[in-house]
């Protein structure tokens, strides 16, 4: 479970004051970060591509790092210097995490804001004890405990793998199998319950949404969802919504997938605006829509595929990770009989 550091905006502030800020400095670090990222086996051009809203965003946070270290600044602010969507900020964040040079955490007071520090700067052990009241040394330790469950987590489902296939082979009955896969299937219910009553809780408090989406959320497109019905006209109670229907995009999510939640999170907008009730939760009419969207799509590469000798067209993806939000385009109009079929009366 990835860990989140929140700060106070008064305790920031130590920090603040006097921050000399420096292009020359930025250049260093960010040749810095791209040595460590290269060393680690990854592709700093992957994370930041050449020439995209993305670097710009990396650029501006880096350079606001330049001077003591440590910065405050919201999504908004980022998106409004760097000329992008809010979405694109978040997916800058999001890869700058993977450099692991620059933590992140959030504003526990205020406005809903990003922290930012750098850790190879020499008052990085001074902020995470002043800002975070944390031995910057823990943070080493717990990174490797991290690495360490994920491992035992690997190994523990290798074992339960294997558990099945002895129980298979002794009884040789499928009623085994199937009760140990529906005990396992009750679990992550459970745990899917529990998540999305936390998420439920803490949609009036701003603070512990902020922390509720950086805990539960794995994937970098349920965050963009989150980010993307926030900052949109979308009805109040999508908005409302926002951390639930992330969350229900789902760890698997990937571009088309996205494409196809965003249309369903348009067509239950236009559905509640133009005057539309819903009977069960508006979550649960999401994932209704997205699985049917998802069906369809399956059903339409599938026909596609035989259409033309076994080679199925993609879905084209649009780039909502360097466009902005007003030009996003959904279908115009939902049908009686569209609606009808998605249980929307």
């Amino acid at each position: 479970m990835k860990k989140l550091y929140t700060a106070y905006n008064k305790d920031v502030q130590k920090y603040m004051t006097g921050n000399d800020l420096s292009s020359g400095k930025k250049k260093t670090i960010i040749e810095h970060i791209e040595k460590t990222v290269t060393l680690a086996g990854e592709s700093f051009e992957r994370l930041f591509p050449t020439r995209t809203k993305r670097k710009d965003v990396m650029d501006h946070i880096i350079y606001l790092l330049s001077g003591n270290g440590i910065c405050k600044v919201s999504a908004t602010t980022l998106a409004k210097k760097t000329d992008c969507s809010v979405r694109t900020v978040n997916n800058a964040v999001s890869a700058l995490k993977k450099t692991s040079e620059v933590l992140v955490g959030g504003l526990a007071d205020g406005k809903n804001k990003y922290v930012f520090v750098l850790k190879s700067h020499k008052n990085f052990k001074a902020i995470m004890k002043d800002v975070f009241y944390i031995d910057a040394d823990l943070i080493t330790k717990q990174n490797a405990n991290h690495v360490a469950e994920q491992e035992n987590s690997e190994t523990l489902e290798t074992l339960s793998v294997d558990s099945e296939k002895t129980v298979s082979n002794i009884n040789n009955p499928f009623n085994s199998i199937n009760s140990l896969k529906q005990e396992k299937n009750n679990y992550k219910e459970s745990i899917k319950d529990s998540i999305e009553n936390e998420l439920k809780e803490s949609q009036n408090d701003v603070q512990k949404e902020f922390e509720r989406i950086n805990e539960y959320y794995v994937n970098e497109y349920q965050e963009m969802m989150y980010y993307t019905i926030k900052s949109s006209s979308f009805h109040y109670d999508l908005k409302m919504n926002a951390s639930l229907i992330g969350f229900r995009v789902g760890s698997n999510c990937d571009k088309d997938m996205f494409n196809m939640a965003l249309n369903a999170v348009g067509k239950i907008d236009r559905f509640l605006k133009n005057g539309g009730t819903i009977s069960d939760s508006v979550q649960a009419l999401f994932s209704k829509v997205y699985e049917d969207n998802i069906k369809t799509s399956q059903k339409t590469n599938t026909s596609k595929s035989e259409k033309f000798g076994g080679h199925a067209r993609k879905i084209p993806f649009y780039n909502w990770l360097e466009e902005d939000g007003s030009k996003v385009t959904l279908d115009d109009k939902i049908t009686n009989l569209e609606a009808d079929e998605m249980g929307l009366f």
